[in-house]
């Protein structure tokens, strides 16, 4: 039975972030794809009309899961604290169950040569940061650094856990040993009534 343009579309796109991990976006070629797929190299072709557009609908398919999770995530929050955490983890999940977002990420030739795929990330991480801002905006507490600083220096965490993580061989839990540092980091981001002046 024939596959639906759909089906076939998400297989190469999945085949494509799997292949990522295993010998790098910059030589990943589409045959490499299609031999994992199943199909001609062509036949890549016929469902995204370039290498270009292949890699910004892989980067729009791990948005699509990102912004999922997210939602997901903050759905679920109790307080803005918990939803801080919630969404970092999030982020932290979706990066260690899917290790080729960050070679991605990485990939000088993708983001030089293809600035519509750099220009997915970019706008995810300010998503994110923004997600992350209207949390610490909500805290009712005093601190004097602003709501969309604490949200850099948190995401900033998460970025440099994952680069750690990365280059350590994926050598600690990333959820766990992020979210132990997030709650370090957010006794000094989150001035509460009863703390010391």
């Amino acid at each position: 039975m024939r596959k639906s343009a759909d089906i076939r579309r998400r297989e190469i796109i999945d085949a494509v972030l799997r292949l990522a991990m295993e010998v790098g976006p910059d030589r990943l070629t589409t045959q490499a794809v299609a031999d994992a797929v199943g199909i001609t190299q062509p036949a890549v072709f016929r469902h995204f009309v370039n290498r270009e557009t292949l890699w910004v609908e892989v980067a729009n398919a791990v948005a699509a899961r990102m912004r999922a999770a997210w939602d997901a995530a903050e759905a679920e929050a109790t307080s803005p604290t918990v939803a801080i955490r919630r969404l970092i983890a999030a982020q932290a999940g979706l990066v260690a169950a899917e290790p080729s977002i960050l070679a991605i990420l990485f990939s000088h030739e993708l983001r030089v040569g293809n600035p519509a795929l750099a220009a997915v990330f970019r706008d995810l991480m300010a998503e994110l940061t923004q997600r992350l801002a209207a949390c610490f905006a909500a805290h009712r507490d005093r601190s004097e650094v602003a709501a969309g600083d604490r949200a850099l220096l948190v995401l900033g965490l998460v970025q440099s856990s994952a680069l750690r993580w990365a280059l350590t061989g994926r050598g600690f839990d990333l959820v766990g040993e992020t979210l132990r540092l997030l709650d370090i980091q957010l006794e000094g981001l989150i001035a509460t009534e009863d703390a010391a002046p």
